[in-house]
């Protein structure tokens, strides 16, 4: 298993894109996050239904399109390079193949969206000034955890479909509409809210909040395991394709 991860880590950050995607992400998450405070923040901070959570990470929305970019590369990609053949070759096993390959994805997402969470915090709480909140407010150090562990499994579960598909264009054209677009439209819609947030980028968006909203029909910790549950179910999909066809 060593040797494998250590192959999958070569691959990964040997790619120029592996990084211009996490760079992208950044960019996003912080610079989105401050612009949203610094142009709506002290409104909103006076509103009685204030969340500071959803406010500070409201960059996760736009991150997600550098997650899904990433993930895609990082497994349809190596069909789309031909690379797959070779990488298989060496080793051999599918079930471990896949287990590094997403291990490797994992962790440079983990590293990045938890490095990337507290840098927005400390960012847009400067920006907001005397209504800022802090880690050591009750429920942000739980939101700012979330918005680590958040992307990492979203990035999962979109790794888990690039290896479905085997087809760049593909899983991009649908994970990116899908949770950029649809997903949160979806919520919106009368009657389809409540089923809504338990697609995966909804419930993982519920860790985030430091207070529920009227269609939320679960907290902060549920809302992460169930995006988890939606990680595995990809997962053993992913896998399970992976051992019963040709590469």
């Amino acid at each position: 298993m060593t040797a494998a991860l250590r192959a999958e880590w070569v691959k990964a950050t040997t790619l120029r894109s592996t990084w211009l995607t996490l760079l992208a992400y950044v960019v996003a998450v912080a610079g989105i996050g401050v612009g949203v405070v610094a142009s709506v923040g002290a409104a909103e901070a006076a509103e009685p239904d204030y969340d500071p959570g959803t406010i500070a990470f409201y960059g996760l929305n736009f991150g997600h399109v550098a997650v899904i970019v990433l993930a895609v590369l990082l497994t349809a990609g190596e069909y789309a390079r031909q690379t797959v053949h070779t990488s298989l070759v060496a080793v051999p096993r599918r079930g471990r193949f896949l287990a590094a390959k997403l291990a490797v994805g994992a962790v440079l997402v983990l590293g990045t969206a938890a490095v990337t969470a507290v840098a927005t915090l400390l960012l847009t709480q400067a920006v907001l000034g005397a209504p800022g909140v802090s880690l050591a407010t009750p429920g942000m150090l739980r939101a700012t955890v979330a918005a680590a562990l958040y992307p990492t499994l979203l990035a999962v579960v979109c790794m888990a479909v690039g290896v479905l598909l085997r087809d760049q264009a593909g899983a991009l054209g649908l994970l990116v509409p899908f949770f950029f677009l649809l997903s949160p439209l979806l919520e919106l819609v009368p009657g389809l809210q409540r089923a809504a947030v338990f697609l995966p980028d909804r419930a993982g968006a519920v860790a985030v909040r430091l207070h529920s909203r009227p269609i939320d029909v679960f907290g902060p910790v549920a809302g992460l395991g169930i995006l988890a549950l939606w990680a595995a179910a990809a997962v053993a999909l992913a896998w399970w394709a992976l051992r019963r066809r040709d590469a």
